[in-house]
Order: structure tokens, then sequence, then C-alpha cells
């Protein structure tokens, strides 16, 4: 990795030590990141960040700081920068906001019945740690005139009840910022801004000791931040400033069918494209901005969720899945999976891994590439990150496969077939397009095939798909570029009321959310309807 320009200076935050003790982030990135005046040589590309909704948030508990320090009465400081979230936001995002803000001072306003009056320093606190670094954390960092001071991580959701790095990182930052009195006792806090419930993860030490935790627990962590060398693609490529250039991004031009980029460097995956054609609004709120879900998890999630655990471990192997593999739920341990399910899951799982034997793809010799594994790839003319989590992967002599697994607690009828597979599945037609425009070449094949395994508690069939069928990857090409584009270049995410309101998991922050259920009753259905979506199989 060439670099343009290589300025020693370090700003490393108590999220890049938490990032650390993650495996599966990128170390690189974080090396990067965590050097603001180092720019990769990435020719005419730089990174183009999306906006951060939570830097609403903060400005507005600035704004109720200083209101209050005017002398204003909490509750109405908090009305009117109420105001500051009626921005250009998407309106499930500015209701989440809202609430978060009213929930945030809930607790501000309990927290000072126990300590007094608190002031706030700043919502991303920092020092300097000799002439080229910092230590930084971003949260609210609030202090009292006896010497109190809380740092306040702010969560989406629920707070977390586990120590690491980001703590002690956080309890030395409240210490050892400047503030306007002297620190006394440290507390370090994560408050949800769902909930408005707190968890005190540090409570009342003192500065030294601050000092003292930071040391032993955090800064081999703060170290390790700075000294990543190899690039892993993950969930934090597309805020990489080295990701237009990154070698361990698999190339794909040209795969969203676009000759502009979109406004920001952005990722997806199939999984996303499904969700956006459902609802643009239910995507953006869930996948884009992350705001706290409602789920009610069921016996075909978790069925289904087992009987791809267990396959995948059993893949692993160089043998095909057999009858001695599964024993009947009681009567003996399962020969694999035990690492990876309970003896609940596998008597909800079993009739279906039953089912799986017939069309096991060990059967035959092959090649595994990847199983249950993201495959990360990039497309250079839209700037966008492209995700590609495949049950297994596989070659076989010179065709690279792609299976995907679904199970259904229906029966499969005769009048299920390889077209209403394709129209029912999205993820086919974005496995096909991956495959032609980038996975065969970088994994040396000549051709691609997509499996779709469909398993009921009484059978298997296994749907084919080849890309060497030119009808078929015309489909593909003009279903996956129609939605790719529509998703590059929305910037509205405006709600699309469907069958599936009732019970979507962000329908609270949605204002169209009774639109569906008040409308006068029709058919919902639609091509495919006898394959239930027990859980998302891609």
């Amino acid at each position: 990795m060439g670099l343009r320009q290589n300025e020693q200076t370090f700003r490393v935050g108590a999220s890049d030590a938490e990032a650390v003790e993650d495996d599966r982030n990128c170390r690189l990135h974080l090396a990067l990141k965590v050097r603001p005046r180092t720019i990769p040589e990435t020719g005419d590309w730089l990174l183009r960040k999306e906006p951060f909704a939570l830097g609403v948030l903060t400005d507005a508990i600035k704004a109720v700081n200083g209101r209050l320090l005017g002398g204003m009465e909490l509750w109405d400081a908090v009305e009117k920068s109420m105001a500051m979230l009626n921005q250009e936001q998407h309106t499930g995002v500015r209701n989440f906001l809202r609430h978060a803000l009213d929930c945030f001072f809930q607790y501000h306003e309990a927290r000072e019945e126990q300590l007094g009056r608190l002031y706030l320093i700043d919502t991303f606190p920092g020092f300097d740690k000799g002439r080229s670094a910092r230590l930084t954390a971003w949260g609210a960092l609030y202090e009292s005139a006896n010497g109190d001071r809380e740092m306040r991580r702010l969560r989406y959701g629920a707070t977390h009840d586990e120590l690491t790095a980001w703590a002690y990182v956080a309890a030395h930052v409240a210490a050892e910022t400047t503030g306007r009195y002297a620190p006394v006792r440290i507390w370090v806090t994560e408050v949800s801004l769902e909930t408005g419930v707190e968890r005190h993860l540090i409570n009342g030490i003192s500065r030294s000791e601050a000092a003292s935790l930071y040391q032993q627990h955090a800064r081999p962590a703060v170290l390790a931040a700075t000294a990543g060398i190899e690039a892993k693609p993950g969930r934090n490529c597309s805020s990489c400033k080295l990701a237009g250039a990154c070698r361990a991004l698999i190339p794909a031009p040209g795969f969203i069918q676009t000759e502009m980029p979109g406004l920001w460097t952005r990722s997806v995956s199939a999984l996303d494209l499904e969700r956006y054609e459902k609802c643009p609004s239910q995507w953006h709120m869930e996948r884009a901005a992350h705001l706290p879900q409602t789920r009610e998890g069921n016996e075909q999630q978790l069925r289904g969720a087992a009987v791809h655990r267990w396959m995948a471990a059993a893949h692993q192997r160089e043998t095909p899945c057999g009858a001695a593999d599964l024993p009947v739920p009681g009567d003996g341990e399962p020969a694999v999976g035990n690492e990876v399910l309970d003896r609940t899951e596998y008597a909800l799982a079993y009739p279906y891994l039953l089912s799986h034997l017939e069309c096991c793809p060990r059967k035959d010799p092959l090649e595994l590439v990847a199983s249950e594994q993201t495959l990360y790839a990039y497309d250079r003319v839209s700037d966008v990150v492209l995700a590609t989590k495949a049950d297994a992967v596989w070659r076989r002599g010179d065709t690279l496969v792609i299976r995907e697994v679904k199970t259904t607690q229906d029966q499969l009828s005769e009048a299920v077939d390889g077209d209403s597979i394709f129209d029912r599945f999205f993820a086919v037609a974005w496995d096909l397009v991956m495959l032609d425009q980038a996975l065969i070449h970088h994994f040396h094949a000549a051709r691609g095939q997509v499996q779709l395994e469909v398993l009921t508690a009484t059978g298997g069939r296994v749907f084919t798909f080849d890309t060497d069928d030119t009808d078929l990857m015309k489909m593909a090409r003009g279903r996956h570029g129609r939605l790719a584009r529509s998703w590059l270049t929305d910037i509205r995410w405006e709600p699309t009321p469907y069958v599936g309101c009732p019970t979507c998991t962000v329908r609270r922050w949605c204002d169209a959310r009774d639109i569906w259920t008040e409308r006068p009753a029709t058919s919902s259905s639609r091509p495919g309807a006898e394959l239930s979506d027990d859980t998302p199989p891609f």
C-alpha cells in the first residue's frame, strides 16, 4: 500500500481500542483511521462519508446545555432544542432522535438528583498524550462542582454490561480532559436512547485509579489500534479511506449497472436490496440508520438458523452428510454440530437436516471456497462495497457454485419451478450477476452456477441457475440493475405500506405504520406464496 501523505499523528478513540478486541474488524482500517493525517494512495478516489445521524443529536445536547447556562429550565431547553432535529432527516430517524433526546434528559434529570447540577464539558472529549497523539472518547462528558465526572456512552438500543477497553479509555479521558472543576470521582455510564435506562460500568473511581486501569486494561489495545498492517474485508469497508484501492476487495466494476456513483461511499447486500424493494423506509431505518428494532423470535426463525449452523459445521468436513450424523433427538449426540446447537435447536432442525441428506453437495467431489462466510467486492463505478453471504461457495471442475438454503413448513408443490423461485428470491439474480461480474474470474473458474436448496420436513429439492444461460442472465441483470440503481440514487426512502407492516421491526418510528392495516381488505397473495418466508435465506 502506497501513501500519498504519511504524517505520524495519532488520534485513538475508545471505540478504536474496543474494536481491536473483535477479530472480525480490519486492523489496517483501524491503523489508517487513527492516523487522521495519513492518506493512502488511492488515485483519484476519496472516501465520501454518509451523514452521521447522532451528530445532530449531540448538537442538540450541546444546545440544551447552552440554554441551561442561560438560565432556562431543563424541559423548556429540551423543547427548544428539539427544533434542531427537524432538519432534513428521514422522518423515522427524526422521530427516533426526538425520542432519544427526551430519554437522554430523563436520565440526566434523575442523575442530577443524585450528583447535583451537571454541566456538559464536551460530546467528543479528549486530551493530548504527547506532541503527536491524542486519546478521545465519543459520548457526553458531564461534570459537577463537587468533582463528579460522568462519561455517557450513547446506545441506540439496550445497554451492555461488559467491561471492554472502551470503558477504561473513557474513564481516563473523563479524568484528564480539561474542565471547570477538578475531577474527584469518575463514572462511566451507558445510556439507552431507546429507554433512558442506564448502566454504570465504572463507579466513582479516582483520577489515579482511572489512569491505572487504563494502563492495565486499555493501553495495549490503544497501541494495537495503531499497528495493523493486514486488510480484512468486513462491515467497516465502506467507511475506510482505503476502500477504493483495497486489494482485499474483489473487483466488481459495473455491478450496480450505473455510470455515476451515488452521494456517498456505501455498502449493500442482496438482503439490503430485498428489504429496499419491499419498503425503502424500512430498509433505511433497519439497515442504514440502525434504529432500535422490536423483534419477536419464533420457531421458524430458530429452526432456519439452526439448520444453517449445523450445515456450516458439517460441510467443513470433506465427507458427505449421512444418516449416522443425525441420531433421533434424545437417542444420542449428533456426530457434528454439538458446538453450535443445543438439544432444543437440534430437535427443531432434525427433520429438515434429514431432508438435506439427499441434497448434500459433498456427495460428489468439490473444493470448498467458503461456508457461511461473507465475500466482499467493490464496484469502483458506483463506489459501492458489495457483500455476498452464501451458505456455501465451492468449485467443482471449472464451475464456481453458490448454494443458498431455504427451509419451509409448507409442502413443496410441483407447481414450484425455477421461474417461480427466480421471481420469489432476488438473491438468485444477485448471485448470478456477482458470479458473472466478479467471482468467476476471481476464483479462476470458467462458469458459474447458483443452487437454491429448499428443505421441508419431508424432503428437499435443489433448483439450479447457470451463468451460461443467456436469457436467464439477461433477466438477472435487468432485475438486479433496476433495483440496484433505484437504491443507489434514493435519498428520500419513502415508506411503501405492504402486508409486512404489522410485523415490521421499526414500525414504532414510522409515520405510515398503520396505513396498510386501515386500508380495505384485499388479497395479499404473491408469486411463490406457497413458500413461507421462515427466515431470510440469503
